[in-house]
């Protein structure tokens, strides 16, 4: 009876644990757009405060979740969201400490909040683990991995953010003939407004979802009908500030080096977690290293274009736009081995659908 009632307290502090991080990153996101859109700097102090807040929040939630399964919380897809999205907040929090700049801030604080807004419209139940996550070697495979993926998410906003940098063009513009250069030219911020449109799409149609869950509004047609409307007022808004925008980015020469240490760090980590602690996993649990299963195939092929990246760098120089595109199809690949692989192909890894 006292373990029962203890679990249920626990419970209640996990919820506002949880939902207290989820509210910070989501007044955190705002803070950063308020700063970068109307280039004020009074709310710095704020967004950095409900940064901390938020990160010491969800902490303390998997702290808690953890002690309420007696394992790490990586077993499922809401214990799994919950970790990357935390891990995602802390690692700007270093860039946000080691560069001295704010303007990656409202993105990457919006993917770690998508991560924990989708996070929180997924079962929560605590079950029994199969075999094949009775180990250990759960923790060193999912932790480390989610911190390389949490590097590429980083390294994916400076590509962006390089893209809309005039002075990111320059090679572009000189190297494409006749009028073709334009074309070139005003392609690559059209393709980060749609990104920018599709992030908030997405964002509000989980945030819809779990209204609708926790029965704050009613009816299926706010799926539909939220995220659309988001998606114009993103792309509407993040072209109308475009200017705004650049005018506070670093130099671009700073923004590739975001991205390329950020790769730099994330891939021999994502190596060392994905591959490495992944085959010695599979080995323990399913007597094999590796069985080319959908999510260890896509998990290579990630590897494969990040690998790509540096190896053009080191050996090639390759810089500006080719490498800022390689970085964004590289967090491409990551998502779908997370999402993709997990809810659209069937193979070892498909106890972590839920």
């Amino acid at each position: 009876m006292n373990k029962i009632l203890t679990l249920d307290v626990m419970a209640i502090y996990e919820e506002i644990a949880f939902s207290a991080a989820f509210f910070s990153y989501l007044i955190c996101a705002f803070l950063y757009f308020h700063i970068l859109f109307w280039q004020k700097k009074e709310p710095g102090i704020f967004s950095s405060a409900f940064l901390w807040t938020g990160l010491l929040s969800h902490l303390a939630a998997l702290f808690i979740r953890t002690q309420k399964a007696g394992y790490a919380p990586m077993s499922n897809m809401f214990e799994s969201l919950s970790v990357f999205s935390f891990l995602i907040a802390l690692l700007y929090l270093w860039v946000e400490l080691r560069y001295k700049i704010k303007v990656l801030g409202p993105f990457v604080i919006s993917i770690s909040f998508t991560m924990i807004a989708i996070a929180s419209v997924l079962p929560r139940d605590i079950k029994p683990l199969v075999p094949a996550l009775q180990s250990y070697w759960l923790t060193l495979h999912v932790f480390v991995t989610f911190i390389g993926e949490a590097a590429f998410a980083l390294s994916y906003v400076a590509a962006l953010l390089y893209l809309i940098k005039p002075d990111g063009h320059k090679e572009s513009k000189a190297a494409i003939p006749g009028g073709d250069s334009a074309f070139y030219y005003k392609f690559h911020p059209a393709f980060v407004t749609f990104n920018a449109g599709l992030f908030l799409s997405v964002i509000s149609y989980f945030v819809t979802l779990l209204l609708i869950k926790r029965s704050v509004i009613s009816g299926a047609y706010y799926l539909a009908v939220v995220p659309t409307i988001a998606f114009f007022i993103g792309t509407l808004s993040f072209y109308f500030a475009k200017n705004a925008i650049i005018s506070m980015l670093p130099s671009s020469e700073a923004l590739e080096d975001i991205s390329y240490r950020a790769i730099g760090f994330g891939l021999p980590v994502f190596t060392l977690g994905a591959l490495i602690f992944g085959a010695i996993w599979a080995q323990r649990a399913w007597g094999a290293y590796w069985s080319w299963d959908p999510k260890e195939t896509w998990a290579l092929i990630t590897w494969f274009i990040y690998a790509a990246y540096l190896h053009a760098r080191y050996n090639s120089k390759m810089k500006g736009k080719a490498a800022a595109y390689i970085t964004i199809l590289g967090f491409i690949s990551t998502l779908f081995t997370y999402f993709g692989v997990n809810y659209l192909l069937s193979g070892l890894h498909s106890y972590a659908n839920f």
